[in-house]
């Protein structure tokens, strides 16, 4: 996974990122968490790679599929989620520090 298409024409101002860097931001680009520069960065590789758009058609049809098949969290279940994640977190924080 290091096809890095150097030889394509890019838009302005952006780099060029490879297979792996592409793959790496999979989870963030499909969930809209990306700054511009790395969506658009990520889209004009898509646009040139014959080996990532399957990658990213395999992730959004998971995500398509999980979402319909679980009922939404309502506020207090993700607050409940969220402090049991904390207290994990502290409990590991607390015995790494013995």
């Amino acid at each position: 996974m290091t096809n890095s298409h150097q030889d394509d024409a890019a838009l302005p101002g952006l780099a060029h990122i490879d297979c792996e860097t592409t793959i790496r931001r999979l989870w963030d680009y499909l969930d809209g968490r990306l700054p511009e520069i790395a969506r658009a960065e990520v889209e004009e590789h898509l646009a040139t790679c014959v080996h990532c758009p399957p990658h990213f058609v395999f992730a959004r049809s998971m995500q398509v599929a999980l979402a319909a098949s679980a009922p939404p969290a309502t506020d207090s279940e993700e607050d409940r989620l969220r402090e049991r994640v904390r207290a994990a977190l502290r409990r590991l924080a607390d015995d790494e520090a013995r």
